[in-house]
């Protein structure tokens, strides 16, 4: 019978006051790994000589001291690392260009779509990804970790998923598309599609063929990114594990959110696959599953257990996805909120199969 692995997906500000109760809670809990919160969106957790750090950690490291806590419970730890999305006052302040621009021309710091945080970086051009795959080597050569876990590696959402909708004004039953929610559009983006396919995607028309081919160069600027950060992180350390949380299944995040995690070289993927904001019941989570292991790829499954209010349908679920694991591993986590904020609850249960 295959061994059961205890992991939680633990927000590092809400614990660091005391990481020697926190984390014997987790022990005690069954803890073997945590997916610990390393650097968010506004910055690094700890002080950095190459990143923006967050306000709470110029002078202050939050994630040493709960790693070590961890080793010496022998836990394993992986840094958990929000990539595109960087609402950073200083960043956005420093290098606006870096930004993401939607198909109107606005910027996503003048207009940032959905929610007032969604400011992202272009995957296209050079200097943000330098800087990001930078601050990652920074954090794995400063720490003591068995993995780095990204989030946020993709654009912003051009559809959102059935249960979202209403929340922005938008039709529930149908994807309606919105060239304000279209992201990149800047000078490199533009110019980097007109030299590849001979046609500016301003004048593309959505739905036809050149919109697909235009998709699908957007889609290549991400998976160039993730190429590039696993074989940074495998080149330091072969033993570092790579991993991203991604959108629920393969034709969903390719869809929503320009993420081809099928052909990503990562070594396991935590799909979220939140049901109910599908509109779809429990037994959803088991068909997800089977799409992403379909890809060939280790499979970890976010469930959100906010959406399991009954006892047996926690049971179902963690059954379904199990039944469905192929040759991956399955998790049950507590994720982030649906306003894009990681990191709500304290800490995030998840369980694995190995």
């Amino acid at each position: 019978m295959a061994r059961r692995v205890r992991s939680f997906w633990v927000n590092t500000p809400a614990i660091v006051e005391n990481p020697e109760k926190h984390v014997a809670e987790l022990e005690y809990l069954g803890a073997d790994e945590l997916f610990l919160l390393s650097i968010v969106g506004e910055g690094t957790l700890y002080p950095s000589k190459y990143f923006v750090s967050s306000d709470q950690s110029k002078d202050r490291d939050l994630v040493g001291p709960v790693i070590t806590e961890a080793e010496k419970r022998g836990m394993r730890v992986h840094a958990w690392v929000v990539a595109f999305n960087r609402p950073s006052k200083e960043l956005s302040a420093a290098h606006r260009d870096w930004y993401v621009i939607n198909r109107n021309g606005e910027s996503c710091i003048d207009k940032p779509p959905y929610v007032p945080s969604y400011l992202w970086l272009c995957p296209s051009q050079e200097a943000p990804i330098e800087y990001l795959l930078g601050g990652i080597q920074e954090l794995v050569e400063r720490f003591n970790v068995n993995g780095i876990h990204l989030d946020y590696i993709r654009l912003p959402d051009v559809f959102l998923p059935e249960a979202l909708r209403l929340r922005y004004g938008l039709e529930r039953d149908r994807e309606v598309y919105k060239p304000e929610f279209d992201f990149c559009y800047c000078d490199t983006c533009r110019k980097g599609f007109k030299k590849d396919h001979g046609i500016d995607p301003l004048v593309i028309e959505y739905g036809s063929r050149h919109w697909y081919e235009w998709v699908s160069w957007r889609a290549d600027r991400i998976t160039d990114f993730v190429t590039r950060f696993h074989k940074s992180v495998k080149d330091y350390d072969t033993t570092v594990e790579t991993s991203a949380a991604v959108f629920a299944t393969p034709g969903l995040s390719y869809r929503y959110v320009f993420q081809h995690w099928g052909v990503w070289p990562l070594d396991h993927f935590e799909p979220m696959i939140y049901h109910e904001y599908y509109g779809k019941q429990v037994e959803w989570v088991g068909e997800a599953v089977a799409e992403g292991v379909s890809t060939g790829r280790k499979i970890v499954a976010g469930i959100m257990l906010e959406f399991l209010r009954k006892r047996e349908e926690v049971e179902r679920a963690t059954e379904t996805a199990i039944e469905k694991r192929g040759a991956g591993r399955m998790f049950l986590r507590i994720p982030h909120s649906a306003s894009g904020t990681k990191g709500e609850h304290q800490v995030g249960p998840c369980q694995s199969v190995t």
